[in-house]
């Protein structure tokens, strides 16, 4: 059995192997035209297409098919949201999707001569565990036996010191499409020590195309007749012009139509200004969590696109005041990475080792019998080497009670409760055996969170010692198991055969997925404060809304895209 890496990200993804030379990420895809210049003959987009036929496109041919694509989907993975859709409304589930993603991948790599059966699959550090869940359900439906998930800044880390060794401190600074790690790695001997890990889990490369996108629609005062053909070439172009601005000082996008606008290097660093500032906190707070200043760190590792934009590294380099390392490809380290760990896990590189910490507090919510009111009860804190298991007792809040939730919430227990920083990842309601007292009610509760970052829950009667709840946190289809079967079939059918049933097999009004998977992938993760708060409760109603109710919440989510209707 062969076992590889795989970096499934949010723009583009890697299959790589490892032999006794190291890490090689194969070709598994071939881009066209300018891409082919740019360093991406290695990397395959995480994009699927569908045909008004049925026939299916993965990677660059469907990155550049006019309609019908489905791009971005790892994004969804963090959410509640169970379809995608594309611009003409079809939906699939999140999980298909990505499915025939993985799907593509294991028969580009078998097309490179390598049956690969096994996989080790990375994961954003800040990735929370619903995402680890359904990443790992969807590699497995795509025909992988995952080994595990591996940590992307770990991942890279790996890569830079099999070409560097020794005993070094390493800042990973993993800045993606969609996400933003980073994390401080202690490598010793050959085994990989997370020390600390902080992120911006809805920032990244595409965040940089928006505000580009914006600056050039700011000139352009008539879009009316573009048609969706055209609004797609436009935005390659845009994509591709902030790659040009890495080697250029200035670049010319082609408007629809026969326009065209000169854009320079400085214009679209002073767009992207703000985001940039915002990588400065997580760095600063990996440094005070492991109590020391930049002097600590003896390498900076940059990876992901966006990592390679020139006033990233600047900034990165100056706030650390050391020059980033230039020894790895910041496209395909981590994937590399992914096949140095399967060839630990498998035997085959005895010499290394690596160890994942978490980057959240998970916990329950309680009511504090002192002051009565709900708060984070923490069962595994932030950076706690995994895997972990904990287990505490908790009473239930009112004598006689018959029933009680159980929460798993995600987050920092250093702010309220209710803080947008803490997310309630599942909810139980579980049945008490007999009067709800201290003294019958009872129960322990016993987190197990796995090296893969999966967690699962226990709930236990303290007097009888009965199992009352044992669960694993998922969401989307992979709740229902009974879908899982027919999604991997369909997946497998569709790469095999090139073409797949049509996208309204997902009991999904089309126009209802279409603002929702606007409102999650293109408008909600370039927000802050108040606007995504307002955007992100319409579509939860959307998303529950009855028949009754489908118009009003439609027309409401509707409404609140409007004024953003150039980030899509």
């Amino acid at each position: 059995m062969t076992a590889i890496g795989i970096d499934f990200g949010t723009t583009n993804s890697v299959v790589a192997t490892w032999d006794s030379t190291g890490p090689e990420a194969l070709s598994i895809d071939t881009p066209s035209g300018e891409w082919s210049t740019l360093g991406f003959d290695r990397v395959m987009p995480s994009v699927f297409a569908r045909a008004a036929d049925g026939a299916v496109q993965f990677g660059w041919e469907a990155k550049r098919a006019d309609v019908g694509r489905f791009e971005a989907v790892k994004r969804l993975f963090a959410t509640q949201q169970s379809t995608v859709s594309d611009d003409e409304g079809g939906a699939f589930a999140v999980e298909e999707v990505a499915t025939m993603l993985f799907a593509e991948m294991k028969a580009a790599a078998a097309r490179q001569g390598v049956d690969a059966t096994q996989a080790v699959v990375t994961v954003p550090a800040n990735s929370r565990g619903v995402a680890r869940h359904r990443t790992k359900i969807c590699a497995g439906m795509g025909g992988f036996e995952v080994l595990t998930l591996i940590n992307e800044p770990t991942a890279a880390a790996m890569t830079y010191a099999a070409r560097h060794p020794g005993d070094q401190q390493i800042l990973v600074f993993d800045w993606g499409g969609g996400t933003l790690d980073v994390t401080i790695l202690r490598s010793v001997g050959g085994i990989f020590m997370e020390q600390a890990s902080k992120g911006l889990p809805t920032k990244g490369g595409l965040d940089f195309d928006s505000r580009l996108r914006k600056l050039v629609l700011e000139t352009v005062s008539d879009r009316s007749s573009w048609t969706p053909a055209d609004r797609h070439r436009f935005d390659l172009d845009i994509e591709l012009a902030k790659i040009k601005l890495s080697d250029q000082e200035f670049t010319v996008i082609q408007l629809p139509g026969g326009d065209s606008r000169r854009i320079t290097r400085a214009m679209f660093e002073d767009s992207v200004e703000s985001l940039i500032e915002e990588a400065r906190r997580p760095i600063e707070q990996c440094l005070r969590d492991i109590g020391a200043g930049p002097g600590a760190i003896d390498s900076v590792v940059m990876v992901g696109g966006t990592s390679k934009v020139p006033v990233v590294r600047r900034f990165v380099g100056e706030l650390l005041d050391r020059d980033p390392e230039v020894g790895v490809d910041p496209m395909t380290a981590v994937g590399e990475g992914a096949a140095i760990a399967a060839a630990i896990l498998t035997g085959r590189l005895e010499t290394n080792d690596f160890f994942v910490s978490t980057e959240h507090a998970l916990g329950t919510v309680a009511v504090n019998p002192e002051t009565a009111k709900r708060e984070f009860s923490e069962l595994i804190p932030r950076n706690h080497k995994l895997p972990a298991s904990k287990t505490d007792t908790y009473v239930p809040v009112h004598a006689e009670q018959e029933s009680v939730a159980i929460k798993v919430i995600e987050g920092d227990p250093e702010v309220d409760v209710d803080h947008p920083e803490n997310v309630v990842l599942k909810e139980w309601v579980i049945e008490l055996p007999g009067a709800g007292t201290s003294e019958t009610g009872a129960f322990d509760m016993t987190y197990e969170y796995a090296v893969d970052g999966i967690l699962r829950v226990k709930v236990t009667d303290v007097a009888t010692g009965r199992l009352m709840l044992e669960d694993d946190v998922s969401y989307g289809v992979t709740q229902d198991r009974r879908k899982l079967v027919d999604i991997a079939d369909r997946a497998r059918r569709a790469v095999d055969g090139g073409s797949t049933e049509s996208a309204s097999a997902v009991p999904s009004d089309p126009e209802a997925a279409k603002l929702l998977q606007r409102a999650h992938v293109k408008v909600i993760p370039f927000l802050d404060g108040e606007e995504a708060d307002a955007i992100r409760a319409a579509a939860a109603e959307l998303e529950s809304a009855g028949p009754d109710e489908l118009p009003a919440a439609k027309e409401s989510v509707r409404n609140l895209l409007s004024p953003y209707s150039y980030l899509f």
